[in-house]
């Protein structure tokens, strides 16, 4: 049994792509956010730890 005209995997392929680089813009501001959240929240942490001591 051949299945493999079962899948066009060039328009899936396509599709993917397309779909990747019109979201792509938005995962990388999401992304930025989420760094400069964790870079914000480290900074804060030494510098009450360097006060504190």
């Amino acid at each position: 049994m051949n299945l493999s005209g079962v899948w066009d995997w060039s328009f899936f392929w396509d599709s993917f792509g397309f779909l990747l680089r019109t979201s792509a813009n938005f995962v990388m501001i999401i992304v930025a956010i989420i760094a400069m959240g964790l870079l914000i929240s480290v900074i804060i942490k030494a510098v009450k730890q360097s006060r504190g001591s």
